[in-house]
């Protein structure tokens, strides 16, 4: 026979399973809204040799049509890696381009720029390592040039993804 407490137990590790699988579901979307950019932290570490200077490692998954809007890293150099799909990018003044898996990007610090996922069914996957003063946010939001190609514009995007928004 089993215990009051076993009974319990059993039927509380069965409501977190259910929990965990049914979660998705519980954080669905508005209906037309865009998907939004996942971030995962990686590490920050203080950069060795240079004081008031860290490391920011993180990897970011854009889902199909998914972007960030215009923004920069304020004084901070950001290095990025295709881990998979391609990932377009543009910056303040120039055509978009491809980051494509297996490529790198470097862009120098306070740069205007923007990325997008244009793929209707692949995910992009990048890794991204920034320079950037110590403790300083990982992005500052700005207006788009008005001479922008006709990607995504910013105003369609949720805003919780605005605060860190990725390259």
């Amino acid at each position: 026979m089993i215990s009051r407490v076993t009974r319990r137990s059993i039927a509380g590790l069965g409501t977190a399973f259910l929990m965990v699988l049914t979660a998705p579901a519980l954080q669905a979307r508005e209906p037309g809204a865009p998907p939004k950019v996942a971030a995962q932290h990686i590490e920050t570490k203080p950069l060795a040799g240079e004081p008031g200077k860290e490391i920011d490692i993180q990897v970011y998954t854009f889902p199909p049509r998914s972007a960030v809007p215009w923004h920069i890293h304020k004084d901070a150099v950001e290095i990025e890696y295709g881990l998979a799909g391609t990932l377009m990018i543009e910056e303040q003044g120039k055509p978009p381009y491809a980051l494509e898996a297996g490529k790198t990007n470097i862009l120098a610090p306070n740069v205007v720029h923007r990325g997008w996922n244009p793929s209707a069914t692949d995910p992009v996957k990048i890794y991204v390592v920034r320079i950037k003063p110590a403790g300083a946010p990982l992005a500052t939001l700005v207006d788009g040039p008005k001479e922008a190609s006709n990607a995504p514009d910013a105003s369609a995007y949720p805003e919780e993804e605005k605060p860190n928004a990725a390259p």
